[in-house]
């Protein structure tokens, strides 16, 4: 049985090609985490209460029907 996933049908591999990019400088990793700006924090913060408020009218409805 044939093996039809090797696009090279004539049974040799061909090697991946050489990495011989010397000069190219590896790409920079930030230390440490990002710090968010202050919109974020913001944005984030007033997210967070409006869904812990919805959240709270949530259990207590359904709390409140379970009575």
């Amino acid at each position: 049985m044939p093996n039809n996933r090797s696009p090279n049908r004539g049974g040799t591999r061909t090697p991946p090609p050489a990495d011989n990019d010397y000069d190219a400088e590896p790409p920079r990793r930030r230390s440490g985490y990002q710090r968010q700006s202050v919109g974020e924090a913001v944005a984030k913060s007033f997210i967070r209460s409006i869904a812990s408020s919805l959240g709270r009218i949530l259990v207590r409805t359904i709390t409140g029907r379970m009575r």
